[in-house]
């Protein structure tokens, strides 16, 4: 009976009976970002993506987010100085810029450093000063602002936007730890993650108005930004740094 059994089974089978659907493909991944360069003193937002020695740099344009130029060059020699270290960026052979970094001796706090502290960007005849804040769990930039996720020193989670609007306005602030940044435009601390499957998020309500940060799987995410008096699209990540956290 047990023969039996079988071969009809292996009958149905060739007579065109449904097979298992196959697995779901894996999400696309999003490229990884080595890291973004928010300019203090220029209206761009640098992001440089890394395979081995390769550098590929893309130019985003304040305040409208507009890709003005991307742009290919090679890792070269390093050099320390005062405090800093300077990896010098080719292109067919001779330099064309630079990435200037602190170097760890220099930091207030080196375990803040969840992300490297690039202080500077030289491409061609331009300087960028880069946006950098110690205990950075996240830093995004969509078409209208760059989002940055960080922890104050007792680990709560605080929200700060930069929208390219005001970018011409915004001025320098001194702050400890070696941050480089300037005014915000909105804060917001006490902010709630929660971790699942297909990504997370990091939700943070001032009043009726909640900023949602949401990450898929893949690396992809968004801001979502309700409560307003006119609605607003969620706001597509174009690029985004992750921070390794505290050990």
């Amino acid at each position: 009976m047990r023969l039996l059994t079988l071969a009809f089974a292996l009958t149905l089978a060739a007579c065109g009976q449904p097979a298992p659907p196959p697995p779901l493909p894996e999400p696309p991944i999003a490229p990884t970002t080595w890291f973004i360069c928010d300019a203090l003193n220029m209206p761009a937002v640098l992001v440089f993506e890394r395979d081995g020695a390769s550098v590929r740099v893309a130019q985003y344009d304040k305040p409208n987010g507009a890709l003005v130029q991307r742009s290919e060059y090679q890792l070269g020699a390093e050099e320390g100085a005062a405090g800093s270290v300077y990896v010098a960026l080719t292109q067919n052979g001779a330099e064309a810029g630079a990435i200037r970094r602190l170097s760890s001796g220099v930091m207030e706090t080196p375990v803040a450093a969840y992300t490297t502290p690039f202080t500077s960007v030289r491409l061609g005849d331009s300087e960028a000063q880069c946006r950098w804040s110690p205990r950075t769990r996240v830093m995004a930039v969509t078409g209208k602002r760059t989002v940055v996720l960080h922890e104050d020193g007792d680990g709560d989670l605080i929200y700060t936007a930069y929208d390219f609007a005001d970018a011409a306005t915004a001025r320098a602030v001194d702050l400890a730890e070696n941050a480089r940044t300037t005014t915000f435009s909105a804060e917001v601390r006490g902010g709630e993650e929660n971790v699942g499957a297909d990504g997370e998020t990091y939700v943070f309500r001032a009043g009726p108005v909640s900023y949602s940060i949401s990450i898929e799987r893949n690396g992809a995410g968004a801001l979502q930004v309700t409560g307003t008096s006119a609605p607003l699209a969620a706001e597509p990540f174009i690029a985004l740094q992750r921070g390794v956290g505290a050990e």
